[in-house]
Order: structure tokens, then C-alpha cells, then sequence
């Protein structure tokens, strides 16, 4: 209890320091930082953030420059409102939103779905920061923009460098045996673009951690892990359009020392992948054209020499689609999208090999009215699949501006789907072929203020959302002690999300920016999943009621400086809220610095971070160890051509 104590009063020191000093400075500022009007793209949707009808988080590429060394996962645990699922350095990393599971929120590469097949979810520890160039987040992204697997929201990355000339390497070590190499160019001309992004990363992960099983200090072992990330780019302007060819070779292999009530674990995996994303757009007269092909092959094998198990999966992937803009009038464009994809699974799991194509088509139109000050975005989207049938998904989004530049209220209304796994259909010992596709139905509403002058304050956003989930698929022993999945699950989820951003030009030069997030989330089962079941009204397991972010960034000239602070609530290990069987809050806080030196077209950049400040002792799964305080140095060599 005193432990929790701690947490609660330096959660409550650190908000009431970013009020102070917002009270403090906000009234001598001579100016406040306008918002940009970035692109988004994880709502289908492209219009400004103020103008959609959700919630769209983005991490930019001049934030990801001081976040390059971290996995995705590692980012978005500290600049979102989403739950990371951490089982520690070199272990699976997976995101929970609104209180769903990983196989629940899709994860998306330039519009391309990459959960996995087999297991649904996107383990965000293989994905390296530095190969993107913006992190776009959106909890109430329907099915209807991207098909589905969207019940919580998408994750969307960008792989959309600016142009440039230059050439950069860059070295970073750190604590546990740390050692990362990448390398990146670009080379751009009016018609021409061309840029390689890479990445080599080894770590012994060898830390220390307190046992609190048994109440002793021990050293993480078996957990080595080591990769390689290579993303290069090639596209070119011609008259009226575009073409852009990408290539993204991925390579991991990690050693999995288990939980920490096993010291003698020798399981490993291997992680290998090759995708390739060709895009082409055209204007002809007003219609706007665009073409998508993407092709992958993932392997996933796992070895665990205790138990013998030799598990081995590819799946290969085929997707082609074609979308269509034309503004009808200037209060209307139409807009809509037909795709095919084939899928297919090898896996020594399965009696046979498995394959899954599918067909979509969606209409997406855009309507502005009263002066573009209401804006409705109408969607409706067929996906017709050949193992378990047609699902049809409609949505309503609204976005009105009450009061111009200043106050927006948004909302959306939609059925969203979820289809079953490979593994869940087909599992050899215990699929279930039967299954059907998850379904919900979400409503959410918020409200956007943007008041510039007071208190340097750029934007406040409250969401609050309510969804109910039908054919939640579950997997329970039957009479004969195998697992099989059923859609037996009914959840329904409800919570309110809110947003403070402060932006502050502070003489003589220097540039702040605090941003904050909260969150309160209950995810309930509704009714009894078998009889006698005693979760029926707690919340689901691992999912935090509050949690609490702080980011506080500050420039000037060559110097930047970035302080994450991160505040999650208890979270419940068994399907009953009993405290006994629960893990206590954690709190974290990570800095980094950075100084930059130009010498004529050389250009040096020197970083050093400390994660885990405070020296938490903590786990975020249940007997998986996370490291306490640790270190990272880097430097970066760029030569602008």
C-alpha cells in the first residue's frame, strides 16, 4: 500500500507541475504555436485533424528522431492512450485499445493490413521506429475504412520521407549489451525519389530484476535477442500522377527466457518477413486514381527443446485494390475503394495447408454543408470472405464546426467485425472451423476546443465511447482437456479519453510543448460464458481502468529535450476483480537529450536517454520481469549531399 501511495502522489507531483507552470507562463507569451494540418490517413478520411469525426493521435517524424533506438511498441506506450502489453526486452509486445485484445485493433502499414494470419495480432517489438516516418493512431477507426479487425480502432505507420539529399549512419549503445547500427539515405529531384532506411540491433537483455516469487535479486538470462530491418524506396513523378515502389526485408531472432518462475527455459523464435507495397495514382480531369499491389511472405517458427515443440508457420499474402476520388460539387465528394486478397497458411499445426481469399468493395462519399461548417462521413463496406461468408458494415461519422476555428463537435456511429483467425479455424488439435466472424456495435461522441491565447493551450479533446461485442471468440478446454474456440464471449466497453495540448514560444528562442492524456476504461462480460461464471460484471483481465500520460518536450537552436512520464492502474490477472490476484499501478519516466553540430555539409548528433528514471520495479504481465533503470548513448553522422 505505501508502494502504491508513491506512485499515486509523484503521478499527482508531475500533473500538478505542468499546471503550474501552464498558469505561470501561459499568460506571458507572445504567441502561441498554430496547429498543423497533418494528414491523416488511419480514418480514411483526409481531413484535418480537427475535422474527423474521431480521435486521431499522431507521432510525427521530428518527435520519432529522438525516439529512433525504440521499437514501436516502446513508442506508443509513452505517446498514447494505448495499453502495451509487455512481456520485456526481447519478448512479445502487443497493443490493447478501449480494453479489447491485440487480435482486435488493426495494425497497418501504408494502408496494408500486417496482423498476423495465424494469430491476429501485430507483435510491435519486431517493428523498429527509425524505418517510419509517422505513427498515426485512431480509436474509433472503423471496419468500415479498412475492413476488418478494427473493433477497438487502427494503428496505422507511414513510410512517407521527405525529400532530401544526404547520407547518415548512426551508432547507439546501451545497458544490457546494447548495440545498434543504421544506416539511412535519401536522394530526391523534381521527378525522382529514392531512400534506404536500415537497421541492425543485437542486446543481451542480461538484467537485473527483483524476484518477487522469490523475494530474491536475479539476472535475466536466456534472452538475447538480435535483427535486422531494411526498408528502401523508389517513386517517381510523371504528368498527373505518381508511382512508388517499396521493399521491407525483416529479419529477428530472440531467445524467450519465460516467465520468471523458470530459470532454465532454451525456447527461441525466429521472425523473418518480406513485404513489397507497389503504388500508382493518376488524375484525370477531377477523378483521382490509385492503385495498390502489396505481396508478403512471414515466417514464424518457435523452438522449445523442453517440451519438444517445433512449431513452423509461413503465411503468404496477395492484395490488389483500386480506389476512386471525384468531387461531384464542391459540397460533395464521392469516393470508394474494390480489393481482393488471397492468404495462405503453411504450418506443421495443420492437418493441410489453408487459404483464404477475399473481396471487398466500400463507398466512402464526403458531405460538407452549411458553409463546410458540418461535415458527414457516411460509409458502407461489403467484404465477401470463401471460409466463413459475407459480412456488411456500415458507419456514420459527423464532425460540426460550432464555432469557427474554435469549438467542433464530432461523433460516430458504426458495426464493426472482427473475422476468426487461421489458428482458431484451423488448429489441429482444437479449431473450430464453425466459427463466426466477432461483431460490435460502437457509438462515441467528443468535442474539440482549440482556444489559442488561453494559457498557451493549442487543443483540448474529451471522447467518450460505449461498444458492445457479440461473438466474442474464446478458447476453453472441452471434456478431453484440449482447447477449442468458441463465439461464446458478449463484452460491452465504456470510457471517457481526454487530451491536453500546451504549446509555448518562450523568450529568447526557446520552444515548448506539453502534451497529456488520460484515460478511464471499463470492459465488462456481460453474461455468464459457461455456467457458474463468476467474471460475469468484472473487468477483463490485464486491462487498466486509468491510465496517464505526460510528455514534455522543449527545443531551442540545436538543443532538444524530451521527458515521458507514463501512469497505469491496476490491472487484474484472473477474470475476477479480487485483489489478491491483481498487479499493482506502475509509473515510469523516460528522458532524452540531444545536441546537434553543424560543420559546413557535415552534420553531428549526440543523444543520450535514460529509461525507467525512477528505478521502478515492476511487471505488466504477470511473472514477466521489465528492466529498471538503464542507459543508451548515440551519435549520428549525417552528410547533406
Amino acid at each position: 500500500m505505501t508502494q502504491l501511495y508513491k506512485q499515486i502522489s509523484t503521478a499527482v507531483l508531475f500533473c500538478t507541475f505542468l499546471f503550474l507552470y501552464q498558469a505561470a507562463y501561459g499568460q506571458t507569451i507572445a504567441d502561441t504555436l498554430q496547429l498543423e494540418e497533418i494528414e491523416v490517413v488511419a480514418t480514411r478520411i483526409h481531413q484535418p485533424l480537427i475535422y474527423q469525426p474521431t480521435n486521431v493521435e499522431v507521432t510525427d517524424s521530428s518527435r520519432l528522431s529522438l525516439l529512433k533506438g525504440q521499437s514501436i511498441g516502446e513508442v506508443i506506450a509513452m505517446e498514447s492512450s494505448l495499453f502495451i502489453k509487455e512481456y520485456g526486452p526481447g519478448g512479445m509486445s502487443t497493443a490493447s485499445q478501449r480494453g479489447l485484445s491485440s487480435e482486435q485493433i488493426q495494425v497497418l502499414w501504408e494502408g496494408v493490413p500486417i496482423n498476423s494470419p495465424t494469430l491476429g495480432q501485430t507483435d510491435l517489438s519486431l517493428l523498429p521506429a527509425n524505418i517510419f516516418s509517422e505513427i498515426q493512431l485512431s480509436s474509433g477507426t472503423p471496419s468500415t475504412a479498412f475492413g476488418g479487425g478494427s473493433l477497438s480502432g487502427a494503428l496505422y505507420l507511414r513510410s512517407d520521407w521527405n525529400a532530401g539529399k544526404y547520407f547518415s549512419a548512426r551508432q547507439r549503445i546501451g545497458s544490457y549489451g546494447q548495440w545498434q547500427s543504421s544506416m539511412e539515405g535519401h536522394y530526391s529531384t523534381q521527378e525522382l525519389q529514392v531512400s534506404v532506411h536500415s537497421m541492425y540491433d543485437y542486446s543481451e537483455n542480461d538484467f537485473e530484476y527483483y524476484n518477487r516469487a522469490y523475494n530474491r535479486t536475479e539476472k535475466r538470462e536466456h534472452n538475447r535477442s538480435k535483427g535486422v530491418n531494411v526498408m528502401a524506396s523508389v517513386g517517381k513523378e510523371l504528368n498527373n500522377g505518381h508511382w512508388k515502389s517499396v521493399f521491407w526485408v525483416a529479419d529477428k531472432d530472440n531467445q524467450i527466457p519465460g516467465s520468471i518462475l523458470k530459470t532454465d527455459s532454451k525456447s527461441r523464435q525466429e521472425d523473418q518477413a518480406l513485404r513489397w507495397l507497389g503504388t500508382y495514382e493518376r488524375k484525370l480531369g477531377n477523378a483521382e486514381f490509385s492503385f495498390k499491389n502489396y505481396l508478403s511472405r512471414v515466417e514464424l517458427n518457435y523452438f522449445d527443446p523442453d517440451t519438444d515443440t517445433r512449431s513452423f508457420s509461413t503465411n503468404k499474402r496477395w492484395m490488389v485494390s483500386s480506389d476512386l476520388k471525384y468531387p461531384v460539387a464542391e459540397q460533395l465528394l464521392l469516393k470508394g475503394e474494390i480489393s481482393g486478397a488471397l492468404t495462405g497458411v503453411t504450418s506443421n499445426n495443420y492437418v493441410t495447408d489453408k487459404s483464404r481469399s477475399q473481396f471487398s468493395m466500400l463507398a466512402n462519399p464526403e458531405v460538407m454543408l452549411v458553409d463546410h461548417r458540418l461535415r458527414l462521413y457516411p460509409a458502407l463496406r461489403m467484404d465477401a470472405y470463401n471460409d466463413f461468408g459475407t459480412v456488411v458494415s456500415p458507419s456514420l461519422g459527423i464532425n460540426y464546426e460550432l464555432f469557427p476555428d474554435k469549438l467542433f463537435l464530432r461523433g460516430q456511429l458504426s458495426r464493426d467485425f472482427n473475422p476468426p483467425t487461421f489458428n482458431a479455424l484451423y488448429w489441429g488439435q482444437g479449431g473450430n472451423p464453425n466459427l463466426k466472424a466477432e461483431r460490435s456495435n460502437t457509438g462515441e461522441a467528443g468535442i474539440i476546443i482549440t482556444p489559442r491565447k488561453f494559457l498557451g493551450v493549442s487543443s483540448i479533446r474529451l471522447t467518450g465511447y460505449y461498444s458492445k461485442i457479440s461473438n466474442g471468440i474464446r478458447w476453453y478446454p472441452g471434456d478431453d482437456g484440449i482447447y477449442t474456440p468458441s463465439n461464446v464471449e458478449e463484452l460491452t466497453t465504456k470510457g471517457i479519453e481526454a487530451e491536453i495540448d500546451n504549446s509555448y514560444l518562450i523568450s529568447p528562442g526557446w520552444q515548448l510543448n506539453i502534451q497529456q492524456s488520460g484515460i478511464l476504461n471499463r470492459t465488462e462480460i456481460m453474461t455468464p460464458r459457461f455456467p457458474g461464471d463468476e467474471a460475469v460484471g468484472s473487468q477483463l483481465r490485464y486491462t487498466p481502468q486509468w491510465k496517464y500520460n505526460g510528455t514534455l518536450s522543449l527545443q531551442k537552436d540545436i538543443f532538444k529535450a524530451l521527458i515521458q512520464y507514463r501512469w497505469v492502474g491496476r490491472r487484474y490477472t484472473t477474470d475476477t476483480e479480487d485483489l489478491r490476484d491483481s498487479l499493482d499501478p506502475y509509473q515510469v519516466l523516460d528522458v532524452s537529450v540531444q545536441t546537434q553540430k553543424q560543420l559546413q555539409a557535415l552534420e553531428l548528433t549526440l543523444q543520450a536517454g535514460v529509461k525507467n528514471l525512477l528505478d521502478t520495479n515492476y511487471e505488466i504481465i504477470q511473472w514477466y520481469a521489465m528492466p529498471q533503470r538503464n542507459f543508451s548513448l548515440s551519435l549520428t553522422v549525417t552528410y547533406h549531399l
